[in-house]
């Protein structure tokens, strides 16, 4: 639906759909992935990423400079939510590995990873990866799935709303230096307040996917805006109340199926938590627009949901008839 919507909003105007749909591509790609390999074993996958994501280091050192142009995304705040997403993914390995001493050198690796993110400078994803981590040395006391989760939700409506209000109110109330005080930029409230206008101004369609920069006076005026900096308000400004409610629907979907989840309670922590982090920071920058980004948390998401490995149970229970 979210696909078809994008082709809609697209329809016989300006419009770009291909980076969105490549973007969404990437993401239910991951998800399908993981949901493959996290069948019966919930080491795999996240393996994967961690060691990918790793060697990335090895192979670019710049990746953790803090350069805003640093590879491989070429987005330092990229960079530190695909680290953060490693972080989780190492967490998920480390939960799935049964020697203790190998758990406790895949926690050595979260660790590191975690600093990494603070190399890149990106605040967002050093905090989302702190929490990810800690979920990952807390997730032995989770007992209930369902408060996991929702208290997860709840963290992302709250930042979410918290950009529209910002958005919306921000501009008119002179609310900007208070919001650059509490550590966001000027700029980045002018853009949600922007993505708040043209939601209004054209709610049904929006402007076309991939047209936000060229309707917006912020990003127009300055060459390194490349986009409305929260994943909701670009949806909603490019594709109308439909596109975000469908973005939302899917978001939802996706913390459904962490509730009902057949994964063991830590893992669904790990997974909610490294999922959360990757929305919070997408909902006050454009990480949601690297297809790297979206693979990762499509990956340890799926993992994360991953159904038991059911031709072993039927193997077990012919063994046991």
């Amino acid at each position: 639906m979210t696909a078809l919507w994008a082709l809609v909003a697209a329809a016989n105007r300006a419009g770009e759909p291909a980076a969105f749909l490549l973007a969404l591509s990437a993401a239910v790609g991951g998800y399908v992935l993981g949901r493959l390999l996290g069948v019966g074993s919930a080491l795999p996958a996240p393996a994967m990423v961690a060691g990918a994501v790793a060697g990335m280091s090895v192979l670019w050192p710049g990746a953790s400079s803090g350069d805003a142009t640093a590879p491989p995304l070429h987005y330092g705040n990229a960079n530190g939510a695909l680290v953060a997403q490693a972080a989780g993914a190492a967490c998920l390995a480390a939960l799935a590995v049964a020697s203790a001493r190998w758990r406790r050198g895949i926690l050595v690796l979260a660790a590191l990873l975690v600093l990494a993110t603070f190399a890149t400078r990106s605040v967002a994803a050093a905090v989302g990866a702190l929490a990810v981590l800690s979920a990952g040395l807390l997730s032995a006391a989770a007992r209930r799935k369902g408060t996991v989760v929702l208290v997860s939700a709840l963290c992302v409506v709250g930042v979410a709303l918290g950009t529209v209000v910002l958005g919306v109110l921000g501009t008119r109330t002179g609310g900007l230096e208070g919001a650059a005080e509490a550590g966001l930029t000027e700029r980045r409230v002018q853009l949600w307040g922007e993505g708040a206008h043209l939601t209004k101004s054209l709610p049904v369609r929006g402007t076309g996917p991939g047209m936000f920069v060229t309707n917006s006076a912020t990003a127009s005026s300055d060459a390194d805006v490349h986009s409305a900096h929260s994943l909701w308000l670009r949806q909603s400004a490019e594709q109308g109340v439909p596109g975000a409610v469908c973005l939302v629907a899917l978001v939802g979907w996706v913390y459904v199926r962490l509730w009902r989840s057949p994964q063991p309670v830590a893992v669904v922590l790990v997974g909610s938590a490294t999922f959360t982090a990757f929305l919070v920071q997408a909902s006050i920058d454009y990480v949601a627009e690297f297809p790297a980004v979206l693979v990762a948390v499509g990956v340890l998401t799926g993992v994360a949901t991953a159904g038991p490995d059911r031709s072993a149970r039927a193997r077990s229970t012919d063994g046991v008839s």
